[in-house]
């Protein structure tokens, strides 16, 4: 079987919009390993352009998450691993939309937004934050975009290192399995599970960023 090549070098602009897809990962990872695991004690629910999808536990609501799940490992692989770089471009805006224009949405619908997070007790206003993050953001996928298309073609292999990485990151879930099954909802161990998730969210990108070989290869 060939070895996947990554179609682009690695550089600091795609893995820091990587991790920063990342941070907007946690909303769909948390949740669904929540609604798993904690099962119909846990209720998750988000407006999407208008539309409301909710969950408590494992309901047809979850099936929003599950799709945004394949969205974001789509959008990591084609950073560096897609040939077709038009899917990339598409990726990319397809995440602002369903990050920021779907906050955009909401405020020109509806107001300011809060955020509410129980567990950790984090309630914060996103109207203000959020706009000028947006624009940032948006102004960072043009560049990427632009700078995608002038880039030489990458040459280092998917290799054991990736794997690597998938095996440590992925490795704490069945302590998070654990935790958010057992433990008491807000609780001490409940806040231990979702700090372990919230990092492997924001580290999951890390197993789709190419690895320098090794020296005898």
């Amino acid at each position: 079987m060939k070895n996947l090549t990554a179609l682009r070098p690695r550089n600091g602009l795609f893995n820091f919009l990587m991790y920063f897809a990342g941070l907007s990962f946690v909303l769909v990872w948390l949740p669904l390993l929540r609604c798993l695991f904690d099962g119909s004690t846990y209720r998750w629910g988000q407006s999407f352009y208008g539309l409301s999808v909710h969950s408590q536990g494992i309901q047809p609501g979850l099936f929003f998450l599950v799709l945004s799940l394949g969205f974001f490992a789509a959008l990591f692989y084609s950073f560096y691993w897609v040939e077709n770089r038009r899917v990339f471009h598409g990726l990319l805006i397809g995440w602002w939309l369903y990050s920021f224009g779907n906050l955009l949405f909401e405020f020109a619908a509806n107001g300011d937004v809060m955020f509410h997070g129980d567990t950790l007790d984090v309630h914060v206003s996103l109207a203000a934050i959020v706009t000028p993050i947006a624009i940032l953001c948006l102004g960072l996928i043009i560049w990427a975009i632009r700078k995608d298309q002038a880039l030489p073609a990458g040459k280092v292999d998917w290799n054991p290192r990736n794997r690597k990485a998938a095996l440590i990151i992925l490795a704490p879930l069945p302590i998070q399995i654990l935790l958010l099954a057992t433990g008491e909802p807000h609780g001490l161990t409940d806040e231990i599970g979702v700090i372990l998730t919230i990092i492997q969210a924001i580290l999951i990108p890390t197993i789709f960023l190419p690895k320098t070989k090794a020296q005898h290869e």
